[in-house]
């Protein structure tokens, strides 16, 4: 004989059944949608291909440069043109900082707070920055006497570094993030004869993007 119980569990079984194969297919329309979204947008930037923003020294300018013991003194300028190469995206370019080395030794401080830049397409700006020396920072012995023998010859090679983020954006589109580092490198800058002032030789210097 059949228990009455076994009929009064079939209903129940079958909506439970009914329930867990609609939010399996709820979980995979989800899934396939944002897959596909994903790829829209992945191939929409491949197409529109977002150059990176082009940095240039345009004036590097050294005062008051002194060596006192194992520390460099002295104050640094520097304008920067920053570039947006692409003529269909625009972007934000946020500059964290800009410091000056020679070698493997930086020589200034932490520049001001970030600076936030949005270029449209085809556009450029400038920024400037005046920094101070970082004398918490000891120079290496093996710098030290390089440096003393580049400055008798009248001639110093200083390097400025600036860590920077751009977001990309083109219209309705949603936007790209990328963490940038900016590397002038070889900034040639000759001292008069009381060594105390230099000025870039060149007259502008293309800076090294390295993207993440």
């Amino acid at each position: 004989m059949v228990s009455p119980n076994s009929y009064s569990t079939q209903p129940s079984t079958s909506k439970d059944s009914a329930y867990n194969n609609f939010l399996r297919r709820l979980i995979f329309v989800l899934l396939s949608f944002f897959i596909i979204i994903t790829l829209v947008i992945y191939i929409a930037w491949l197409i529109l291909k977002p150059l990176p923003p082009d940095f240039e020294v345009d004036s590097f300018m050294v005062s008051n440069f002194t060596v006192f013991g194992s520390q460099i003194r002295g104050k640094y300028d520097i304008q920067v043109t920053v570039r947006n190469p692409n003529k269909k995206v625009d972007f934000n370019v946020e500059i964290f900082d800009i410091h000056v080395n020679y070698r493997r030794t930086r020589l200034s401080q932490n520049s001001e707070a970030s600076r936030l830049l949005f270029l449209e397409k085809s556009n450029q700006t400038s920024v400037k920055a005046e920094l101070d020396s970082n004398l918490s920072r000891y120079v290496r012995k093996n710098d030290l006497e390089n440096l003393g023998q580049n400055l008798s010859g009248g001639v110093i090679c200083f390097d400025v570094r600036m860590p920077v983020s751009t977001t990309f954006i083109s219209g309705n589109w949603p936007r790209i993030e990328r963490s940038m580092l900016v590397y002038c490198k070889n900034l040639r800058v000759t001292f008069s004869s009381s060594k105390l002032v230099g000025k870039l030789i060149d007259r502008r210097e293309d800076c090294l993007v390295l993207s993440d």
